[in-house]
């Protein structure tokens, strides 16, 4: 996920990239309010805001996997099968973003949603062709079928999504229940972890390979990379007992996120090492919210109630931004690094960026607690919105 596409095709990605992660938190100005204003556990299940929701968390989704595009065609792919990566990824997330975000105005929209998966697919199997068992692979051949994994996936929620009466097992229940929450988060894992674990290669780059506690750290992070949207589709497809290997993938993620976090104080500066504790907190946050996640080990604190009440979803929303801010100001930080966008932009930039995400979280907690009103739920993604303006290249060009 290295931020600095310079042959012609991987800039592109990255300006979609970009423009998608501004659009998901303009939208999120009025979503999280909005959203998070329906008190009602059961008037949630197939409301307009869940679907709202749904739709938004895919936009931010495919910036990510835009970005990820960008990196791998940074000097690792050349050549006819460049245009044909950059054209099946690119179009196959804008097809992607618009079906979840048309599908409240009829069923031809959410067709958009499996064809867009199916694009992804592609894009990022011709990828896994090129690049995946190259002498220059690295951490590519564990990522790349992982997001190929969650392309699939998608496709087949978008089916659901489409025409449950024909493509929906029964077995898996209602769209609240414990299979279709894991293939969500297996989904959302599926590009999540990669987009950290090729982060953390610049973090092993820059330390030189050799350090046990990097390759340590590497390890653990590839592992809870490569399994753990694998046990969650298992689960949720086979046998719900499987549930029980999720720790496995948990602590290694964390563990390897908590190594960045020394790599980054070591070798990065402030706002990577900023990013790589708020990945970190985001995982280690996620252990506990797995042990009452999927209907056991544990029950859910009292405080939190049910999986549609308002406390418990306002934690799955801290523990969402949490993750996706740290990524961003990991991905600012690298694009600092190379020069870009210009210094006067930088400078107000990032400190809005690292305000943004304090206010983002200190307002959900004092949500949460009653402290504020509802509404106060905007005002985070707008500085953070007002803070990637300043902080990212919008450029098209070539570099």
């Amino acid at each position: 996920m290295e931020p600095a596409p310079r042959l012609d095709g991987g800039h592109w990605n990255g300006l979609i990239g970009r423009l998608l992660l501004l659009a998901a938190f303009l939208w999120a100005i009025g979503l999280d309010p909005w959203s998070l204003g329906v008190r009602d556990p059961a008037a949630l299940p197939g409301s307009s805001q869940m679907a709202a929701r749904q739709a938004q968390a895919v936009v931010v989704g495919m910036a990510f996997l835009q970005l990820i595009v960008a990196g791998a065609l940074t000097g690792v792919v050349c050549g006819g099968v460049r245009r044909a990566i950059v054209g099946c990824t690119g179009s196959g997330a804008l097809l992607y973003a618009a079906g979840y975000m048309l599908a409240a105005l009829g069923p031809p929209g959410v067709w958009l949603v499996p064809a867009g998966a199916l694009l992804n697919f592609v894009g990022f199997a011709l990828l896994l062709a090129r690049v995946g068992w190259g002498p220059h692979a690295g951490a590519w051949r564990v990522v790349l079928p992982v997001i190929c994994l969650g392309m699939l996936l998608d496709g087949a929620m978008g089916l659901f999504t489409a025409d449950p009466t024909r493509f929906l097992p029964t077995y898996l229940g209602p769209d609240d229940g414990v299979r279709l929450r894991m293939l969500r988060l297996a989904r959302a894992a599926a590009i999540a972890l990669p987009a950290a674990a090729l982060l953390y290669e610049g973090l092993f780059l820059r330390a030189g390979r050799q350090p046990v506690l990097a390759r340590r750290g590497r390890a653990s992070l590839l592992c809870g990379t490569a399994t753990m949207s694998a046990l969650l589709a298992l689960a949720a497809f086979t046998d719900l007992r499987v549930k029980f290997l999720l720790p496995f993938p948990a602590l290694t993620a964390f563990a390897g996120a908590c190594v960045g976090v020394a790599l980054a104080y070591r070798y990065a500066h402030a706002l990577e090492v900023w990013g790589w504790l708020l990945v970190a907190a985001s995982m280690g946050v996620g252990l506990l919210m797995g042990l009452y996640a999927f209907d056991g080990p544990l029950s859910a604190p009292g405080f939190l109630g049910g999986y549609s009440d308002f406390a418990r979803r306002l934690s799955r929303l801290g523990h969402a931004d949490c993750i996706v801010l740290g990524l961003l100001s990991i991905y600012v930080a690298r694009e600092a690094d190379a020069g870009r966008p210009p210094l006067s932009t930088r400078r107000f930039g990032i400190p809005l960026l690292v305000a943004g995400t304090l206010l983002t979280i200190g307002v959900q907690c004092l949500v949460a607690a009653a402290w504020l009103p509802v509404v106060a739920l905007a005002a985070g993604p707008a500085l953070v919105a007002l803070a990637l303006v300043l902080c990212l290249d919008w450029s098209p060009r070539r570099r």
